[in-house]
């Protein structure tokens, strides 16, 4: 039960440090009113009261380039993924009952890897379940239509 706990903690904990660091790589992409479409949907669900707190906390993050947040936001994402399947690799040992023989910075360059690995494997995806059609490239710098996928 504790490893579930262990696991389950690492990550949610994650996903905090990824939407700060989602939120600064949008502040650097030049697409206009993308201000006013993410408060458009989250007006949908939130509540008018809260809305205006969002409002100023959202401006502040997503109209201003925060290198800091950035580097933040990636970091800790990093170690918290990782650190969760750190976790999952220590339940499993236990779970199938042999003992771990594998030094730990191999053990946490194996979970930094598996935390890329699954991270690439869920962007992917959603690009492929996702009922849009993405275009990479210089669309999203507006020269061209660039890359359908």
């Amino acid at each position: 039960m504790a490893f579930a706990a262990a696991l389950s903690y690492y990550f949610v904990l994650s996903v905090f440090p990824l939407l700060i660091f989602v939120s600064a790589v949008v502040a650097y992409f030049p697409v206009s009113s993308l201000f006013n479409q993410i408060v458009g949907v989250l007006a949908t669900v939130v509540p008018p009261d809260s809305m205006g707190v969002l409002r100023k906390i959202l401006a502040h993050v997503l109209l201003s380039r925060h290198s800091g947040l950035l580097t933040f936001g990636i970091v800790f994402t990093i170690w918290s993924a990782s650190s969760g399947f750190a976790a999952m690799i220590e339940a499993l040992n236990v779970t199938y009952d042999v003992p771990e023989t594998r030094r730990l910075w191999t053990t946490r360059t194996l979970a930094v890897g598996l935390a890329f690995l699954v991270g690439t494997l869920l962007v992917i995806a959603l690009l492929v379940l996702s009922n849009r059609r993405f275009r990479l490239g210089l669309s999203i710098f507006g020269r061209g239509e660039g890359i359908r996928l």
